[in-house]
């Protein structure tokens, strides 16, 4: 377990599915809302709903931040695929969303995987440049009313990372 002033980290657990759920939707409407059309919103909070987060926690591995009893951050990682790494809005821009990424990438390479993929949302591709992940294609998917959900395909590879021993 990570702790960073108030800040801890710990595996989700089935009983964290409402909190997580709640972050995720909070997290959608605040940073997601000024780039893409509403139906894109509505797909992407959708697409993280309740089975997935629970079936994607028990097929890979999903961590969580909390700051005393709230969680603040979450991502998961599913065979090599990154996914729904989120930060409350109240709490991005202070490293927690580099904290999580670095956790997932440690744990693909402590499975054996030495390239992660994901696809990032518009407002996120900077955040995952950060991070040394390469766009590999921009691509999108049709949502209702023939409105586009725009996005990138990224990958990074970590064996460089592991050989070279940087965080």
């Amino acid at each position: 377990m990570f702790e960073q002033n108030h800040v801890s980290m710990r595996a989700f657990q089935s009983s964290d599915l409402m909190a997580v759920r709640s972050l995720v939707q909070i997290t959608i409407d605040a940073c997601y809302s000024k780039v893409y059309p509403k139906e894109a919103v509505q797909f992407f909070k959708d697409w993280h709903c309740d089975e997935k987060i629970l079936k994607d926690a028990k097929d890979g591995y999903t961590i969580l931040l909390y700051e005393d009893t709230r969680i603040i951050g979450t991502g998961t990682i599913v065979d090599n695929h990154v996914m729904r790494v989120f930060v409350d809005p109240a709490f991005q821009r202070r490293g927690f969303g580099k904290l999580i990424m670095h956790k997932l990438e440690e744990r693909a390479v402590s499975t054996g995987i030495d390239v992660v993929k994901l696809d990032a949302s518009l407002p996120s591709k900077t955040f995952y440049d950060s991070l040394g992940y390469v766009t590999l294609e921009r691509a999108f998917r049709e949502v209702e009313n023939n409105r586009r959900l725009d996005f990138y395909r990224m990958e990074k590879a970590l064996v460089e990372r592991v050989r070279n021993g940087a965080p």
